[in-house]
């Protein structure tokens, strides 16, 4: 049905085609108010925490959800403060609610490192390693050109003691992004553990070269420059040593 069917005024459709216009921004801005109001209070709830004042934090963030029950930050920082207490107080009913939490931070923010590093931590101090690993795998999966997964599945293999897994991952990163300073560092960790020091230090260089401000890297660098210089000849040239026990 036409205007001239409806027999309206141009004033009167002018006047509905601003109010719908009106309408649109009010809840644009009312939109962007709330997440402003959560932005702020995840802001406070995080010197809550960070002063140990866990109970003034936890409800901050549950403003900071109250306002914008879609924000992933505060989700993971509730979460997080949870499975703080969890492991002070040895309590599971924290930790059970702080899982629940992570896993809702991520299903809001498939891409969290944060959300996703320390639901791992948690799956693994709760004797599920495995889910650990499959929640790292289907992280890893759903973003094949991130580096970050690969990472943190190297990481959870080395914490568990399993280097040639860790080098495995950390390779992958590295076939992804070549000059990753994280996956060249870890690499670097993982090489001078297995007592391989001269690929160790190949890998800390190449780390410190694309990003100097590792003081740690630079530490290590010159460390196993003493080391492989008070090596025989033949040994500093293959830079293989025992590794520590």
């Amino acid at each position: 049905m036409d205007r001239t069917e409806l027999n309206l005024p141009r004033s009167i459709l002018s006047i509905a085609s601003r109010l719908c216009c009106s309408l649109g921004l009010f809840v644009l801005l009312l939109s962007t108010g709330c997440t402003v109001a959560a932005r702020n209070y995840n802001m406070v709830g995080k010197e809550s925490f960070e002063k140990g004042q866990y109970s003034q934090a936890i409800a901050e963030f549950q403003k900071a959800i109250a306002q914008d029950n879609r924000n992933a930050e505060a989700y993971y920082n509730l979460g997080a403060t949870y499975y703080t207490i969890g492991k002070q107080t040895r309590n599971p009913q924290w930790t059970d609610q702080a899982e629940q939490l992570l896993r809702q931070s991520i299903s809001l923010n498939p891409g969290s490192g944060d959300a996703h590093r320390t639901l791992t931590a948690l799956l693994v101090e709760t004797g599920r390693t495995q889910y650990a690993y499959d929640l790292l795998n289907g992280w890893q999966q759903r973003n094949p050109a991130n580096p970050a997964p690969l990472l943190e599945l190297a990481r959870l293999s080395q914490e568990l003691g399993d280097s040639n897994r860790a080098t495995n991952y950390l390779t992958d990163a590295l076939r992804v992004d070549g000059n990753n300073p994280a996956a060249l560092k870890a690499m670097g960790h993982v090489r001078e553990r297995q007592g391989q020091l001269a690929m160790a230090l190949e890998n800390y260089t190449r780390s410190y070269q694309i990003d100097p401000r590792q003081a740690d890297v630079a530490a290590r660098i010159v460390d196993l420059r003493t080391q492989l210089a008070g090596l025989p000849a033949g040994q500093y040239a293959s830079g293989q040593t025992s590794p520590p026990r």
